[in-house]
């Protein structure tokens, strides 16, 4: 399984454009070798199919066609979600998924606009923290965003969202740097050893986030794609965008935190650190 971690600034060959501002895989190691190369060639070339195709609508606000639009948005949360997970296993450069990162965040922003437009041909409801996954999906966002080191107008917008959702708890406080709204972590079960990582001593925080780790799998059960590596036949895509702690590493970055005894587990995103460092 340590295989998965081969740092990729070293073996990438080239990059070619498959379509504006999309890079393609051509020659990179996998970080993730529990699938194979050629499995994640499939998952970009639809990834991104899926993500151009749906983009005049969830991209832009199309208020003359809003059923359209929550259609082709709701879906493509998932796509750039899941686009800029399978970047990152093929073994993209880090420097990189700034952009994958603003694809979501804009998502997001359209999606809670879709949401507020009453009688709209289709049920929605804006993005909040009373559910799991979209706080899991902000601590995803905000910790790439933490690593990887965007514009500040961008960690703006992510703020927003944040806000929107239901405000920073001390986790995602301590990743966008703001000031948290409440006292504990928005949900306890399975985030509490997030909550010591990012409030407690460096020597307690890196031992809650270890215990975090190394229940990764266990931990994030409660999102829908969790099991999909077990779906994967072949080299098809099959939902499959690499399992990854980026919260973890976003708490390493965050609080300069020594990461050393994170390093040899499996879901730990080593290069989205390095590159930070790096950097």
């Amino acid at each position: 399984m340590r295989g998965c971690q081969d740092r990729s600034g070293q073996d990438v060959l080239a990059l070619t454009a498959r379509c504006v501002g999309t890079p393609t895989l051509k020659g990179m190691t996998p970080r993730d070798s529990r699938v194979s190369a050629a499995y994640w060639t499939d998952a970009i070339e639809v990834l991104t199919r899926g993500v151009e195709g749906f983009r005049p609508f969830s991209h832009v606000f199309r208020a003359d066609d809003v059923r359209a639009g929550i259609i082709r948005t709701t879906a493509n949360f998932d796509n750039a979600l899941f686009l800029l997970g399978a970047r990152y296993s093929a073994g993209f450069p880090t420097s990189l998924f700034a952009d994958d990162l603003e694809s979501v965040v804009t998502v997001w922003e359209n999606w809670n606009r879709y949401a507020a437009v009453r009688d709209g041909g289709f049920p929605l409801e804006t993005l909040t923290f009373d559910d799991k996954p979209p706080y899991y999906y902000a601590l995803w966002l905000a910790s790439v965003a933490r690593c990887v080191g965007v514009d500040p107008a961008l960690t703006d917008r992510l703020i927003e969202i944040v806000a929107a959702a239901g405000g920073a708890d001390p986790v995602l406080g301590t990743l966008l740097g703001v000031e948290p709204v409440r006292d504990t972590v928005w949900h306890k079960r399975p985030f509490q050893n997030l909550d010591a990582a990012a409030t407690g001593t460096p020597d307690r925080a890196i031992s809650a986030l270890n215990r975090y780790v190394q229940a990764w799998q266990k931990n994030i059960s409660f999102v829908w794609w969790a099991p999909a590596l077990k779906a994967v036949q072949g080299d098809n895509f099959e939902t499959y965008f690499g399992y990854w702690a980026w919260e973890a590493a976003g708490l390493v970055v965050a609080r300069g935190l020594d990461d050393s005894v994170l390093r040899s587990s499996p879901y730990y995103p080593v290069d989205l650190v390095d590159g930070k460092q790096d950097g």
